[in-house]
């Protein structure tokens, strides 16, 4: 299994997130020189903002002032414990002035730990840095637990994590996200005629083979169900993607698989891919659903052709597809 398989290229290689969430500039400002090269570094002034950005930006660590307006410190770490795509964030309080019941209730509420004022560089950036470590790790198992057992790629639910991730990230940058549906064909055929092993030999070689052209740290390679796979190109545009997923199809193509025989003996076949493709600019007021509709909608039209060709979703369709 290799690391571009199940993305570890976005934990290891990556410039970590930063939200820092207080009202006063000059805090701002010490704990970005402390960190400016350690992490791409957000920054929100008031208790709103805080959650708005936390749930846009979905950083890897967020330093938060307790006493902010609109929405006071505690309430937005609540705010963002309970949303399941940022409850695992780890939440660092920054305050002046902290009694034991405040204590208590920021861990209550979901804080890993405080930092106090006026800012101390170096204890700021040694509990900072330990609670990213931590964040890095569970951040490593999670994905070790959503990889396909057969394939070594991605499973479903590491797709669907991915997914909603890229969108919000490219709506934000504004750049084009690309999804490619790949689906083997005349597979049952192959089942049948081969047998199980046979067939889970195939899905091995494919996520093999397309894990190979997708090739990028971001790229994401996943098993979406069956013998259909998904791959998710972040920053790719029409051209990009399009490249790719030909040249998805044509190693697939030109592959030959050897399979043991019942007879004790080994025969090479192979197989060829169907593959729908959608690109567009993620829209934050959207969900990313449309993405896979579109690129399924345009795999169908693929099959429907004489399979073993890449189909483009057309993209006057979406509205059609989003109602």
């Amino acid at each position: 299994m290799t690391n571009k398989q199940v993305n570890f290229g976005n934990i290891s290689h990556r410039m970590p997130l930063m939200l820092i969430a207080d009202d006063q500039p000059l805090v701002v400002r010490q704990i970005y020189e402390i960190f400016q090269n350690d992490f791409h570094i957000f920054m929100a002034s008031d208790g709103l903002q805080s959650v708005e950005m936390a749930n846009e930006l979905l950083p890897d660590i967020i330093l938060l002032d307790i006493n902010m307006p609109h929405l006071d410190g505690f309430r937005v770490c609540e705010k963002i414990k309970e949303n399941v795509l940022t409850s695992h964030i780890p939440v660092i309080f920054i305050t002046s002035n902290i009694d034991e019941a405040d204590e208590v209730r920021g861990f209550e509420v979901g804080g890993v730990d405080f930092i106090r004022k006026p800012i101390n560089p170096t204890i700021t950036w040694a509990r900072v840095q330990s609670h990213a470590q931590i964040k890095r790790q569970s951040d490593l198992l999670r994905r070790l637990a959503l990889v396909d057992g057969l394939t070594g790629v991605s499973n479903r639910y590491q797709f669907d994590d991915q997914l909603r991730t890229d969108w919000l990230s490219c709506a934000r940058e504004q750049t084009p996200l690309a999804l490619l549906m790949i689906d083997a064909d005349n597979f049952k055929q192959l089942n049948d005629t081969y047998g199980h092993q046979a067939g889970d030999k195939f899905l091995k070689v494919l996520a093999e083979k397309i894990t190979t052209c997708a090739h990028r740290p971001d790229d994401l390679v996943a098993r979406y169900g069956g013998e259909e796979f998904a791959c998710i190109l972040p920053n790719t545009d029409l051209a990009g993607a399009s490249k790719v997923a030909e040249d998805i199809r044509h190693l697939i193509e030109q592959t030959m698989v050897c399979i043991d025989t019942s007879q004790d003996t080994h025969l090479s076949i192979k197989t060829t891919v169907s593959i729908g493709l959608h690109c567009l600019i993620p829209d934050r007021k959207r969900q990313c659903d449309i993405l896979i509709k579109s690129a399924d909608h345009a795999l169908y039209q693929a099959k429907s052709q004489g399979k073993n060709q890449v189909c483009v979703f057309n993209n006057e369709k979406v509205e059609q597809l989003s109602n």
